[in-house]
């Protein structure tokens, strides 16, 4: 039954018979779907603005009476691409809630990892949408990525760093010291000259198969070495801590040679 199913969609009651009712009169004053109805006119006027609301529904005030005017059913369409982006609003909102609720419940002597597994459907989309958040960690600390970076990272996102470093404006004063296993990509990189882009081709890294970055409290691995790509993000300051050292170290050391 059609009243059922308009419910199933975000209808109620009323609103499922008022605008079956404007829809089989094609356009009908308040008073009139109030009368076939049974519904208190007052009502149908209240139900009414909702239904316009919600983009099925139109009103036409040019005249003595105000008019009711049904869409067409294709109209029902919008009531799907409003929920689509009240679910993304809500899913950015959530996002930043677990972020800001992990920070508070973060200390240097005890924290809870956060942990983030993303498939390749979604590994492009991911790493514009976190590039702020990481940059913003990494800003808390000495504004530095720290890591090893396969050089098929580059292969195959080579647009995501191209817009970090060119139109990312939270990238602005962040500083990247990677180790790295060598490609004609990644020496193209390089020779961009990309000032607080620092890569140190480590003889004794090709065998790395991933990707492995420090930013701030996070931690960032990425597999692009071989489909289907993925990639973990976990947050710990504790363990991102230790491991910045690691790297630190590693980084003077080697430059020293």
């Amino acid at each position: 039954m059609i009243q059922e199913t308009l419910k199933k969609i975000g209808f109620n009651e009323k609103e499922a018979e008022i605008y079956l009712e404007a829809l089989r009169l094609g356009r009908s004053t308040p008073t009139r779907i109030a009368k076939n109805t049974g519904i208190n006119r007052t009502t149908v006027y209240s139900v009414a603005k909702n239904l316009i609301q919600k983009g099925v529904l139109t009103e036409d005030i040019g005249q003595k009476y105000i008019y009711l005017i049904a869409l067409p059913p294709e109209q029902l369409h919008g009531l799907l691409e409003k929920k689509k982006r009240a679910i993304k609003e809500e899913e950015k909102l959530i996002d930043q809630a677990m972020d800001e609720l992990s920070r508070l419940s973060a200390n240097t002597q005890f924290s809870v990892p956060k942990i983030r597994f993303i498939e390749e459907s979604g590994l492009e989309d991911y790493l514009y949408k976190r590039t702020d958040e990481w940059n913003g960690s990494a800003m808390r600390f000495d504004k530095t990525w720290w890591g090893f970076q396969d050089h098929t990272l580059v292969d195959h996102y080579g647009k995501w760093i191209d817009a970090f470093w060119n139109r990312t404006p939270s990238s602005r004063d962040i500083s990247l010291k990677m180790f790295s296993n060598q490609s004609e990509i990644e020496k193209k990189m390089v020779e961009k000259n990309i000032t607080r882009r620092e890569i140190n081709f480590w003889g004794t890294g090709k065998n790395f198969t991933s990707s492995f970055w420090i930013i701030g409290d996070y931690i960032v691995m990425i597999y692009t070495q071989n489909r289907p790509f993925y990639l973990i993000e976990i947050y710990n300051p504790v363990m991102a801590h230790n491991l910045r050292e690691v790297f630190k170290n590693l980084w003077e050391e080697i430059k020293t040679k």
